[in-house]
C-alpha cells in the first residue's frame, strides 16, 4: 500500500513531480523517461506515484500546462507595445513563436507529430489533452482584436491565422529546412517575416 500523505505533503510532492518531470522530459523526452526515474528523483515509491497521476503522460500534461503559462506571460509582455510600435512588435511576436519550441523542449515535444500521436494513443479519452492539442487557437481572437484597433488588415481572421501557423511551424521540420536551404534559411525567414509584417500590419 502506498504511504498516506498529508495535504501539505501531497502539495509538495506534486510540485516536485512537476519540477522533475520538466527536467526529465526536457532532457530525455517523454518516451525515454519512465516512472521510476521520476519517483527516485522525488523520493517516493512507484506505487505512491499513482496516487497522484495515472501515468507519466498525465504528468506531462501538467508540465506542459506550466510551460504554456510561462509562454503566455512572456507573449503578453512582448505585446504591450503593439499599439505604439505595431510593425516592430508584430515582427518580435512572430520571432517569439518561431523561437519558443527551440527554447523550451516541452513545447517542442508537443509540436512534434510523433509525440502528439503517442499522447493521443495513451490519453485518447482525456479532455485536457484535446485542449492542449489545439495549438495556436488563440490567434484568430488576437487578430480580431488587432483588426478592431485598426492595426491589422481586414481579412478573414482564420486565413491570417493560417498564414501565421504556417510560418510558426515551417522551421520545426529539419527536412523542410534542408529542402529550403539550411545555409540561407535564417536570411530567408527574415525576409519572409518582413513580407508578412508589411502585408498584415496597416
Amino acid at each position: 500500500m502506498p504511504k498516506a500523505f498529508t495535504t501539505e505533503e501531497k502539495k509538495i510532492i506534486r510540485n516536485s513531480l512537476i519540477e522533475k518531470g520538466a527536467e526529465f522530459f526536457g532532457s530525455y523526452g517523454l518516451k525515454r523517461t519512465n516512472v521510476e526515474d521520476l519517483t527516485n528523483a522525488v523520493g517516493i515509491s512507484k506505487g505512491s506515484f499513482y496516487s497522484f497521476y495515472n501515468s507519466k503522460e498525465e504528468l506531462f500534461l501538467d508540465v506542459l500546462d506550466q510551460a504554456e503559462k510561462k509562454f503566455i506571460n512572456e507573449m503578453q509582455y512582448l505585446l504591450q507595445k503593439m499599439k505604439t510600435s505595431p510593425k516592430e512588435t508584430f515582427k518580435k511576436f512572430l520571432k517569439f513563436h518561431i523561437q519558443a519550441p527551440k527554447d523550451n523542449p516541452i513545447i517542442q515535444q508537443i509540436a512534434d507529430k510523433n509525440i502528439r500521436e503517442y499522447l493521443i494513443r495513451k490519453l485518447y479519452n482525456n479532455p485536457i489533452l484535446q485542449q492542449k492539442l489545439q495549438t495556436y487557437e488563440y490567434l484568430p481572437q488576437l487578430i480580431k482584436m488587432w483588426q478592431k484597433q485598426d492595426i491589422m488588415i481586414n481579412k478573414d481572421p482564420e486565413i491570417l491565422a493560417g498564414i501565421l501557423k504556417s510560418i510558426f511551424t515551417i522551421g520545426l521540420d529539419d527536412e523542410t529546412i534542408e529542402y529550403i536551404g539550411r545555409k540561407k534559411f535564417p536570411e530567408i525567414m527574415e525576409n519572409l517575416l518582413d513580407l508578412i509584417v508589411e502585408y498584415m500590419i496597416i
